[in-house]
């Protein structure tokens, strides 16, 4: 108490910010009076277990006053953005939604988006749920057949194999003019408007001029999008009455003991999403305005109506979401029956889930701590993967999963420097790397570390572990001899795990859980380095030496790199297979599958 200048604290709104012994901010809070509520956390109550050990971590307080409570409240969000507190609730893994893209440039595209920053383009959205949005941009395009390469393909103008499979209706080679290109653009525009009535009359119409023309082959195609655009309408549901504006929704709640908030997306009148994030130690109604900033700020896009359920003043986010986003925003508390009650129904169903995803995880905690033979809690994972192409570009990585959900935010990319195409020597340098770096504060340190090798790779790490005094837990994941032919699920599983200092590693059945979620990290760092790795020899292309290949240019591998960035990792691909996915000559895949064999 007595290093918190209590009385020297304004009674203005204000944010004030609890910092630790490196100066770093652990805490930003907003308050409309900024003494009675930093006194607050020094009052005799009954608090979290998370604020008190905030406050014993805390040695020192800031404090900065603003004109009104809207401001405190945007200025809190700033500072959780830039500065990412330890103890503030954040969105989970720094993520940002999903949108689909109407690109602003000549013969738009569309496309599958998480920036929104680009004002020159349109979006719809958000969406919860990355996989069905594929689908749905899948069926889009069936609807409305618009080009998806890139800008460099396209100025090639040569019609490609998307054209040819009735994909696309060729705007690089001018089988479409450009006025009849912008009319579909202008139906996918006001389809997201949700004038989906108008969209399909107007289709409707030109099926049947295209009739009477006895241009029977382009009714047909038109046919065919009305029927796709049945199947794409039938998955949406109706929520709301008033098809013309969107609407957020956000409504906290406590089920099972268990405090969340629970965001409904709504646009044209139809559900397209709905997430129930949840916090451990905290009241979900009094995060409820702090959340919704946050969100804001990382979307940057803002729907008609914001509606916080369980909110009792409207006036204070209404103001900041306003300021936010440059024009007036419509924060609306009360009403909307409805809508309350399929957002509370979401809710409990949500929460159902995640409770019961918890217990498979918490299993799945435990069995880790029986097999490593420890009692430490094993909440933050850590799998490692070296990639490289052909020898060079050998790079690492890092990705992270906390209480089981990828983290994204905490992934690590390291582009080795001591070796190529030495397993042993590239993870020994990247963990001697990432001991300095968690030495110096600029990473954490993991529970448990996974690596995706045998026993060779799993004491390299451990080795540059140990010399750098760390104590963390180490496996690793292998393809083992294949034990037995699997004909069924419970099977063995041909992977193995290794355990440092033990000889035999641990093979378990196919579908044990244990496996299975070691298997989901491993191939999720796997699918990074691959990306990363490839990133890098797409810059350096002059440099492969699979320019060396006859009939293999730049062009060619650039194609082939990016139709197939794993082509390294497939040795015993054949000529054919690399013909049909890229299109290249048969007789250079053959030089090409042969080269693969020998690196």
């Amino acid at each position: 108490m007595d290093k918190y200048p209590l009385h020297e604290i304004p009674e203005y709104p204000g944010v004030y910010l609890f910092t630790g012994k490196k100066g770093e901010i652990l805490y930003v809070g907003k308050a409309k009076n900024l003494r009675s509520r930093v006194s607050s956390y020094f009052a005799d109550t009954d608090k979290p277990v998370k604020v008190l050990r905030m406050v014993q971590a805390a040695v020192s307080l800031r404090f900065v006053v603003t004109d009104n409570e809207a401001e405190a409240l945007l200025l809190e969000a700033n500072f959780i953005k830039t500065e990412q507190p330890r103890y503030n609730i954040r969105l989970k893994d720094s993520k940002s939604y999903p949108y689909i893209k109407i690109t602003g440039e000549r013969f738009p595209k569309l496309a599958v988006t998480r920036n929104t920053s680009d004002e020159n383009s349109s979006y719809f959205g958000p969406f919860v749920n990355a996989s069905e949005l594929r689908g749905i941009l899948a069926e889009i395009l069936r609807v409305f057949p618009l080009r998806s390469c890139n800008d460099r393909k396209f100025s090639e103008k040569k019609h490609c194999l998307k054209f040819q499979i009735k994909k696309c209706l060729g705007p690089c080679e001018g089988t479409i003019t450009e006025e009849e290109y912008m009319k579909m653009v202008e139906q996918i525009r006001t389809f997201f408007k949700g004038d989906t009535d108008g969209v399909k009359e107007r289709l409707k119409a030109d099926m049947a001029v295209y009739s009477e023309r006895m241009e029977y082959e382009k009714a047909a195609f038109i046919r065919d999008r009305l029927r796709s655009m049945e199947k794409l309408f039938y998955r949406q549901t109706v929520v709301f009455t008033d098809k013309h504006r969107a609407v957020d929704v956000f409504i906290p709640h406590t089920f099972e003991n268990l405090p969340g908030i629970t965001m409904q997306f709504i646009r044209n009148g139809k559900l397209i999403g709905s997430e129930t994030v949840f916090f451990e130690d905290e009241d979900a109604e009094n995060i409820l305005e702090s959340y919704i900033m946050q969100f804001y700020g990382q979307v940057r896009q803002f729907p008609d109506v914001v509606v916080p359920f369980g909110l009792d003043d409207n006036s204070r986010l209404a103001d900041a979401l306003s300021k936010m986003a440059g024009k007036k925003k419509t924060v609306i508390t009360r009403g909307f029956k409805k809508l309350h009650e399929t957002a509370l129904e979401n809710a409990r169903i949500q929460t159902e889930t995640h409770i019961r995803q918890l217990g498979r995880r918490k299993d799945v905690g435990e069995r880790l701590k029986s097999l490593l033979k420890t009692d430490r809690d094993i909440r933050r994972i850590e799998c490692i993967d070296i990639s490289h192409l052909g020898g060079n570009h050998t790079v690492g990585v890092a990705v992270t999963s906390i209480d089981g959900h990828f983290a994204k935010g905490e992934y690590r990319k390291y582009k080795i420097k001591s070796a190529e195409n030495d397993d042993f020597t590239s993870i020994y340098e990247l963990f001697t790397r990432k001991m300095e770096n968690i030495a110096e504060g600029s990473e954490t340190a993991a529970d448990l570390y996974i690596i995706d090798g045998g026993i060779g790779q799993l004491n390299s790490a451990v080795r540059a572990a140990e010399e750098a005094g760390s104590d963390s837990l180490f496996i690793s994941i292998s393809k083992g001899r294949s034990i037995k032919f699997m004909k069924h699920e419970g099977a063995e599983s041909i992977e193995s795990i290794h355990l440092y200092g033990r000889k035999n590693p641990v093979n378990l059945k196919k579908n044990d859980p244990l496996l299975m979620s070691v298997q989901r990290m491993r191939d999720e760092a796997h699918r990074f380095a691959i990306t990363y790795s490839r990133s890098l020899a797409l810059k350096n292309l002059t440099k492969s030496p699979m320019l060396g290949i006859e009939g293999l240019g730049e062009k060619r591998l650039r194609k082939l790199l990016e139709t197939m960035p794993d082509i390294y990792a497939r040795k015993g691909i054949t000529a054919e297979e690399i013909n049909i996915e890229t299109g290249i000559p048969l007789d250079v895949c053959l030089r090409v599958a042969e080269y693969l064999r020998t690196v």
